[in-house]
């Protein structure tokens, strides 16, 4: 038969510590070093599920519930405890109980008897139920992981999206700037157009004011353009417009503007520069555009006015002064600058 839960020694004491162990829930247990039983509390069996006394009073009994995940930490931990590794007996693992399933509990135990050579001769411990709130940690562990995940998948979505607006905001900006780029430039050209051009000179004007600079205006247009496009074709007019827009372009300053007023009509801002030497400019553009073969055995000339913007002149009365002074160069014979 086995025992359930009682001392060696008989005295009342020990009779009053059996009677309470026999209706304590928690399970209480008793090892003697020396013979390596066990003795058990009946709350111990209860506990787990099993028969009062079903079990060997030995050690044995102890580590076959121990859950085989847990075993080799709860071992560890005993054994240390025995060798003075460690001062204290206390550890949380999984006891298999009566139907199969696992308890988590957690084991505390302490030496209070040694022997002369100061190994264990008894030891006593419990084992307290604490499944629920292991449980409960465990599946609040598991919740706060999958909030992580959520939030780390959160901010990688934040990232992704913040990326793809960035990357839409580029792919706007850029087109807000082909757009603005095609509403002042000519199509054919490539050069500024009439929108830019009365921009930028209205600017100029402002700029002309403020400061007492000179600013001046030219324009010129292709001598006979419509007899070389009725021989030639339209096609080779448009290359010849192209390939004169090109030869202005690179032989005036970066600050000038080139603007194509239509057909093939030109008009060139000269900021900060008198009306003297935007003519002499002006001769000079003349020169290498009558120098140029635009295409083989053609020749073209060009035919300029240039004005200076005079303090009080609005737009309309300085573009209409320049054209005259095109006209007047015209009317006398072409290929010329006029001022």
């Amino acid at each position: 038969m086995h025992k359930t839960y009682q001392h060696q020694t008989v005295n009342d004491s020990d009779n009053t510590l059996n009677n309470i162990l026999d209706v304590i829930v928690e399970g209480v247990w008793d090892w003697n070093g020396n013979t390596r039983s066990v003795t058990r509390s009946p709350g111990w069996y209860r506990m787990l599920g099993y028969d009062i006394a079903v079990f060997k009073d030995d050690v044995f009994t102890w580590e076959n519930v121990i859950h085989p995940e847990d075993y080799p930490r709860v071992m560890h931990q005993f054994e240390s405890y025995l060798a003075g590794e460690i001062n204290l007996y206390e550890v949380e693992y999984r006891c298999k109980k009566s139907d199969g399933s696992y308890l988590w509990i957690v084991d505390r135990g302490a030496i209070i008897e040694r022997n002369s050579d100061g190994s264990a001769a008894r030891m006593i411990g419990a084992h307290h139920n604490i499944h629920e709130q292991v449980i409960a940690q465990n599946e609040l562990a598991k919740q706060n992981a999958l909030l992580q995940d959520d939030h780390w998948s959160l901010e990688k979505i934040i990232e992704q999206k913040t990326h793809e607006l960035a990357e839409k905001n580029a792919q706007l900006e850029r087109k807000i700037i082909e757009i603005e780029s095609m509403s002042n430039t000519d199509p054919l050209t490539k050069i500024a157009n009439r929108k830019l051009f009365e921009t930028e000179l209205n600017k100029e004007i402002m700029r002309a004011d403020r400061y007492q600079h000179p600013l001046t205006l030219a324009i010129f247009d292709i001598d006979k353009f419509k007899d070389i496009n009725d021989k030639y074709g339209h096609k080779v007019g448009d290359a010849i417009i192209c390939d004169i827009c090109q030869l202005v372009e690179s032989n005036i300053r970066d600050v000038d503007l080139l603007a194509r007023w239509g057909g093939d009509e030109f008009v060139i801002i000269f900021p900060e520069q008198s009306q003297h030497q935007a003519h002499l400019t002006s001769d000079k553009l003349r020169a290498i555009i009558n120098q140029h073969q635009i295409e083989p055995d053609i020749f073209v000339t060009c035919s300029f006015g240039v004005a200076q913007y005079q303090p009080g002149d609005s737009i309309n009365d300085l573009f209409q002064r320049v054209d005259h002074l095109l006209y007047v160069s015209k009317e006398r014979g072409r290929n010329q600058v006029y001022s």
